[in-house]
């Protein structure tokens, strides 16, 4: 069975984006020589990805081409004028459960949850993260968009795997209990 993996990258101090959701701070973090941070493995798990729109805006505006092209994804927004320009793309905005319900009977792989801070949220309101992988960024960037928005609901999480890299970063897996 599928499970929802949310794989992200945070600051030192816990921010995902600056205030104006800018990530330049994330862009200019160095290659490491172990790999890729586990991204290509995640990408090979997984055939879904489901953001929130001010993400998907972010990415829309870092590449010229859509870099998920193969994957279905889902944008998740209140907005439903929403124009999508990326390719397999479909904005969503019903009920997040009923999203993953139906992900899940059609797919074998996994689902990716990208972000933001508001969707991480909701899907930990809704007991949908079966997974977390946080990429902790040695930078403090002093303010912006915490990981988790206001107000996830309390729950219980077990540690089972670290990995440190060379440049510094650290992922950071979870599995719910």
């Amino acid at each position: 069975m599928s499970n929802v993996v949310l794989y992200i990258a945070q600051s030192l101090d816990g921010f995902i984006a600056k205030p104006d959701n800018n990530i330049d701070w994330l862009t200019s973090v160095p290659p490491s020589v172990k790999g890729d941070y586990s991204y290509t493995e995640l990408i090979n798990s997984i055939d879904t990805i489901i953001m929130g729109r001010k993400t998907y805006e972010v990415i829309l505006a870092m590449q010229e081409d859509w870099m998920y092209k193969g994957k279905t994804s889902y944008i998740v927004s209140s907005n439903q004028h929403l124009k999508i320009e990326a390719p397999d793309t479909h904005p969503y905005n019903g009920d997040l459960k009923l999203l993953v319900d139906t992900i899940k009977q059609k797919s074998g792989k996994d689902i990716w949850l990208i972000g933001g801070g508001e969707l991480i949220t909701g899907f930990i309101n809704a007991d949908l993260i079966d997974k977390m992988i946080i990429t902790v960024v040695p930078k403090i960037i002093g303010e912006g968009i915490p990981l988790f928005a206001p107000i996830p609901k309390e729950s219980v999480w077990q540690l089972v795997n670290v990995e440190s890299f060379e440049t510094g970063l650290v992922n950071l897996t979870y599995e719910k209990l």
